[in-house]
């Protein structure tokens, strides 16, 4: 790297950064378009390919699953193709290992945010970026995101997810980490995130491999247990280092495993050595451990929550709130607060093996949220109690949460309670979930004079958003899911209850004509979910027959149009004995939609949940012969067919229909980033749809 003068940078037309320092003598900085420089020291740091090059000393630094040259390749790719097709890519390049699917998509991976104290202009690092999806969730509740990695070839690609995804936030790319300080002024950031980073700053085998013999290695692999080398000193360097960046109400947040997780003790190897109980020894066997097992020493330390107290107190963060995070930080469903606001957060108990797992010395991971001194202003989660608590006219402190989980669909659900009821709130986190979302809102407003059927549904409360973060506020209904019923009363019970609320929905059905199914119509209900399969498979052929095939069998069909769910499975539905007491989660309604449809969802997701080794590969042919089904539900889908004006006969097609709809709602909730399960559930669907109907043809 070029060095210039204090002197030469001084005449030149240059902009001083005062968000911004030299990462080798932490002098002040001063910019061009091309390059940034040290007034200090006259260090220079180009700026390549829209990403600032504070990188120091390892500039020939790598780590990512992917070749350089295969990387480099995609990223060239990227510009020119759908997003879908990028992740596709980059997962056949790791074997399709779900663990990167979760960490190049999954949106409700970082639900966390809504933790945070974040002021509307908060300056965030995102601290090892990575191919920065977290960087993508948080920018739209932040001032400015600094987007920081080591590896120059990820933030080439996480530039191309925010071209894509946030082209209205602002979103700094810095490749760096090598340097002597981290590249910004003393207290100057509002927070700093390590998501599945503060375990691996120790693990730099330069520290302890200097080259040799293999007796050479092993001792110092041993000896790099004691001094300034021990992994632990190396951490508390570190976030001692974060601590001068942030202000002194700012925030770190760490998510990260738990050393005493259940899963450790027997369950899993330790998620870092990749050896069993490494993570529960002492940390001086485990480095013998390791180095004659694994011919390396243990640096990737974990700790359990008095662990993590202890190592952030004596870095100086004083001030910390800690959450269980299930089944770990990565595929994040559950969060669970452990010590924290107890007057927002009011968790259930629980009891069994079911306490041992949430408790907070055997969770899987966790999220700790830490500052120097007592943090002011409100969380994120807060400011939504708040706003809910002015739009329902309720007295402050009087929103309550009981339970945070998110879900496969992009969206994050919380439990609660106020002085009327309980309450769900829901919190989507991408555009799919955002739409979904509104439509479910907008529909519970409509059907809220429905009389009889406006009881078995949540009544929409209030909405709105809060920095970049909408939320949707409804009633909770009440009973157990019908789902879990399943395995405990014969599903046939459940038939009448299911029939008569399909009924009543449609209570208006008789002064409705039979329409056709062509035109809009037609490319509202068939042609438009076609499409989204089109542009999954990459299989024009297919495609075409599959078109063909629809429009023979449904153009021109005449059916009662009506109120339609559009996702009327078993796990939307709660019941009281066998008798249906709510339906949730409306995300794919219509008011003018093919109701028969929702009769074969609810049959299909039945058979799905109660024979678990079959695939919807299965299910969905079984479901389009009448005859493998049992005389009741042969019953209950005539009935069906009957109230909507439909000839039983079509009942193939139909069923194809719902199929071509359940995967394109799919496709929207992530699946189009899955090529296996794309290849399960569609390719190899629609070819057997394809391939019954020829047969049945001839």
């Amino acid at each position: 790297m070029s060095s210039l003068d204090a002197s030469t940078m001084a005449h030149e037309h240059r902009t001083q950064r005062e968000d911004l320092a030299c990462p080798r003598c932490a002098g002040a900085i001063v910019a061009n378009d091309t390059e940034l420089g040290c007034v200090a020291c006259g260090a220079s740091y180009p700026i390549r390919d829209g990403i600032i090059d504070f990188r120091c000393h390892r500039h020939d630094y790598y780590f990512n699953p992917l070749s350089r040259e295969a990387m480099g390749e995609l990223t060239r790719e990227a510009h020119h193709v759908p997003w879908a097709n990028t992740v596709r890519r980059f997962l056949r390049g790791v074997r399709q290992n779900p663990d990167w699917l979760d960490n190049l998509v999954a949106d409700g991976r970082y639900a966390w945010k809504l933790l945070l104290r974040l002021p509307p202009n908060a300056h965030v690092l995102d601290l090892g970026c990575g191919l920065g999806n977290l960087t993508k969730n948080i920018a739209p509740s932040a001032g400015r995101v600094y987007a920081l990695d080591l590896t120059f070839e990820r933030l080439k690609l996480a530039r191309v997810r925010f071209d894509r995804f946030n082209p209205n936030d602002d979103i700094v790319l810095l490749a760096g980490g090598d340097g002597a300080s981290l590249p910004f002024p003393d207290g100057s950031l509002d927070c700093v995130t390590l998501s599945g980073v503060l375990e691996w700053v120790a693990d730099d085998q330069s520290v302890w491999d200097r080259g040799g013999s293999r007796l050479e290695k092993a001792t110092g692999a041993f000896l790099s247990f004691f001094g300034a080398a021990n992994p632990r000193k190396i951490q508390l360097r570190f976030l001692n280092e974060i601590r001068r960046v942030l202000k002194p109400k700012g925030q770190l947040f760490i998510a990260i495993e738990n050393r005493l997780s259940y899963r450790y003790f027997g369950g899993r190897r330790d998620h870092h050595s990749g050896l069993w109980f490494a993570s529960l020894l002492p940390r001086f066997l485990a480095n013998i451990y390791s180095t004659a097992v694994a011919r390396r020493p243990y640096r990737t330390y974990t700790y359990s929550i008095n662990g993590y107290r202890r190592l952030l107190n004596a870095a100086g963060f004083s001030h910390q709130e800690v959450y269980g995070l299930a089944p770990g930080y990565t595929h994040l469903a559950e969060l669970l607060p452990l010590q924290t606001d107890k007057h927002l957060w009011q968790p259930p108990g629980s009891q069994g093996f079911d306490h041992i797992r949430r408790s907070r010395n055997f969770v899987p991971a966790y999220g700790i949220i830490a500052s120097p001194r007592v943090p002011t202003g409100l969380s994120l989660a807060e400011k939504i109690a708040a706003a809910i608590e002015s739009q329902l006219s309720l007295d402050g402190n009087s929103v309550s949460f009981a339970h945070f989980h998110t879900t496969g669909k992009g969206k994050g659900v919380i439990s609660g309670h106020t002085k009327h009821g309980p309450i769900i709130v829901k919190l989507p986190f991408n555009n799919s979930a955002i739409a979904g979302a509104e439509r479910n809102h907008q529909f519970l407003q409509q059907v809220a004079s429905m009389g009889k059927v406006r009881e078995l549904l949540p009544r929409a409360l209030a909405a709105g958003k809060i920095q970049g973060v909408p939320y949707y506020v409804e009633s909770r209904v009440e009973g157990r899911l019908l789902r879990a019923e399943l395995g405990r009363q014969n599903q046939l019970d459940f038939l009448k209850a299911v029939a008569g609320f399909l009924q009543i929905f449609n209570s208006d059905f008789h002064e409705r004509a039979p329409e056709e199914l062509s035109g809009e119509f037609y490319r509202h209900q068939v042609s438009l979910p076609l499409e989204q399969v089109a542009d999954a498979l990459e299989d024009p052929a297919l495609i075409e027959e599959a078109k063909s095939y629809l429009r023979d069998q449904l153009y021109g069909l005449r059916v009662r149009r009506g109120r339609a769910h559009g996702d009327f499975s078993t796990s939307n539905i709660f019941v009281r004995g066998s008798e249906i007491s709510g339906v949730i989660d409306w995300d794919n309604s219509d008011l003018l939609g093919i109701p028969i449809l929702d009769a074969l969802n609810y049959l299909e997701s039945a058979h799905r949940y109660l024979n678990a080794d079959m695939s919807l590969a299965q299910t969905i042919p079984l479901l389009a012969d009448k005859d493998q089904l049992n005389e009741k539900e042969q019953q209950f889908l005539e009935e069906s067919y009957n109230r909507c004006g439909i000839d039983s006969n079509h009942h193939a097609a139909f069923v194809s229909l719902y199929w071509l709809r359940h995967v394109a709602q799919q496709l929207d909730e992530g699946l189009i980033y899955n090529a296996p399960a794309l290849e399960e559930r569609v390719t190899a669907v629609l070819k057997g749809l394809l391939k019954s109907h020829s047969r049945s043809d001839s």
